[in-house]
């Protein structure tokens, strides 16, 4: 087997790489920057191209019997450039249609749990759940849409496999991801409030597992939910302060709070000429977020595993350390 994988120098991408180098698998990986830390030191086949040319895709595929799609571009801020529909609409069609032309025999779309509805927050939520509508965020919409074109792709001879991760957290966060950004913070007292909201978070290392073993297992053109357990943002802390050994001492805020603040921190972060604070589609996903996603199916088809929270944060700030993102 041979692996073409896109997103590499991505969080679940970078631990994709790591896992693959652990079951000695061939992998060739499409990146911008060839000289990308977590591509460092890797036994790895390196195309220089982007998700949008069909050169850099053709010279990918080449020689590779299995996809992997991971590339994705994530947004909590809506889509104002249309970069996010480009890169998860229209560059997943571009990948498809190349895995396609080359003979890829079977392909693992990495989708996200936000392509299906989240209400009712109470009720079980699983494969069978209605997906999001044109009514949904920008992000949302373009995962069901990305999902939707590599589905299409397993009717026209490869086999196709999506996966839905929850909010991945874990090590070999190199960029860092927004949630690992929000370990930073906390960890550095930056963040003096949170809000009573909360995710479910799955590790990337027990993401890449299931995404690896999808390569050989599960059922062409379903879809499988990667869930964790959902956590509250205060749940989080405690577990953060007892993982870093260090005591993390932040306020809560109600969602009032939260709502009432979002034209100041839309101001603020305009002002600065950055991203601001959190959203009104953060808040969204952070209150109204399902709380009881199940895997189950996953378990069962994949031999999906996850361990405990507690055991994800201590290995994680432990290699924001060793990579000197935090001082010891």
């Amino acid at each position: 087997m041979k692996i073409a994988l896109t997103g590499a120098t991505g969080h679940l991408g970078s631990a994709l790489l790591q896992e693959t180098g652990k079951r000695n698998m061939a992998v060739k990986v499409l990146a911008r920057n060839i000289n990308t830390a977590s591509l460092s030191d890797l036994p790895v086949e390196i195309i220089k191209g982007d998700l949008l040319d069909p050169g850099s895709l053709r010279n990918l595929m080449q020689d590779c019997d299995t996809l992997i799609h991971s590339a994705a571009m994530i947004s909590v801020n809506g889509d104002p450039k249309g970069l996010v529909h480009q890169t998860n609409v229209e560059g997943t069609r571009l990948v498809m249609e190349a895995a396609l032309q080359a003979g890829v025999k079977r392909c693992v779309h990495i989708s996200s749990i936000h392509a299906y509805r989240q209400l009712p927050p109470s009720e079980v939520l699983d494969e069978q759940r209605n997906h999001v509508d044109e009514t949904a965020f920008a992000y949302d919409r373009s995962k069901f849409a990305g999902q939707q074109i590599a589905l299409a792709a397993n009717k026209q001879g490869m086999e196709v496999i999506v996966v839905n991760p929850t909010s991945i957290i874990g090590p070999y966060d190199f960029k860092p991801s927004l949630m690992g950004q929000v370990l930073i913070d906390l960890y550095k007292g930056r963040l003096p409030f949170i809000f009573n909201g909360g995710f479910d978070f799955c590790d990337c290392r027990d993401v890449a597992g299931a995404v690896l073993n999808a390569t050989a297992m599960g059922n062409p053109g379903e879809t499988y939910l990667l869930s964790g357990k959902w956590y509250s943002l205060k749940q989080l802390v405690q577990l953060l302060s007892k993982a870093s050994s260090k005591k993390i001492r932040v306020m809560a805020l109600p969602p009032l709070v939260a709502k009432a603040g979002l034209p100041f921190v839309k101001l603020l972060g305009a002002l600065q000429g950055k991203e601001p604070l959190y959203t009104n589609e953060a808040l969204e996903a952070l209150f109204n977020g399902n709380r009881f996603i199940s895997s189950y199916k996953a378990r069962q088809a994949l031999n999906y595993t996850t361990r405990p929270l507690e055991e994800t944060l201590y290995d994680t700030i432990e290699w924001f350390k060793n990579k000197s993102y935090l001082v010891p």
